[in-house]
């Protein structure tokens, strides 16, 4: 598939099931309400806190599903995937969660130390070492998607960090391509998260809808992009073929 194919796949890939968009949805708004009221009215009650749990829950069901979704698309399907085996669900978004832990945790720091150094005082120093955090998170980010989807397709989290293969998957789409639709796509994620914040202006409405359809439906068209892209690196495609409509 071409960059127009994948993103107009992917496009029409979240409304293929509403039903299954909205319970998505309705997860996400756990999540958001929970950390709006937590953050709100915390100073008010102590007592509050403890929706920090439903919120972790279905943040880390919600990276599940995205995983979920990028094994699914992997293998053919065009549809997002069923909600069940909720346990596997939740150690799925566990892997997830620990993946981009231990790929972004030094971008962080290099960023964090060059904050130091600007507060200090040292201007010139953190300058160049902000800059230098910010070409290893652009690289960590490039080298994760893929990543992330390799452990996605072996349902195992060391797939993850077997670099030498990520290497070859990225090289057999080409890095020039590959980064292209990896930009392509980041456009309009950005574009998405826009609209998203625009319509979060709306009082206590906007909140619910974006929560119910514009955040899922950014989950589900970037992490089905995601495994549409590493299926260009398979040299046998699985048994069920993608249906072009």
């Amino acid at each position: 598939m071409d960059m127009g194919e994948i993103i107009g796949n992917a496009f029409k890939y979240p409304v293929s099931n509403w039903k299954r968009l909205l319970i998505l949805g309705v997860i996400v708004l756990i999540s958001q309400f929970s950390m709006e009221i937590v953050m709100g009215y915390g100073r008010v009650s102590g007592l509050l806190y403890f929706l920090l749990i439903p919120a972790l829950v279905a943040s880390i069901l919600i990276l599940g599903y995205q995983l979920r979704t990028i094994r699914t698309s992997i293998m053919g399907e065009n549809e997002p995937p069923e909600f069940n085996e909720w346990t596997k669900l939740f150690l799925d978004g566990l892997k997830l969660f620990i993946t981009s832990l231990v790929y972004g945790i030094i971008p962080t720091i290099v960023l964090v130390v060059g904050f130091i150094m600007l507060l200090v005082g040292s201007s010139g120093i953190g300058v160049i070492i902000l800059l230098l955090g910010a070409i290893l998170l652009i690289i960590v980010g490039i080298i994760s998607v893929m990543a992330i989807s390799n452990m996605a397709y072996y349902d195992e989290i060391g797939a993850a960090f077997r670099f030498g293969e990520i290497r070859e998957r990225i090289e057999s789409i080409g890095w020039l391509r590959y980064i292209l639709m990896l930009i392509l796509l980041g456009i309009f994620y950005i574009i998405l998260a826009v609209v998203a914040a625009l319509v979060t202006m709306i009082p206590f409405a906007g909140l619910v809808l974006v929560s119910l359809i514009i955040y899922p439906f950014m989950y589900l068209f970037m992490y089905r992009a995601y495994g549409l892209i590493f299926r260009e690196t398979l040299d046998e495609e699985p048994e069920e073929s993608l249906v072009q409509s």
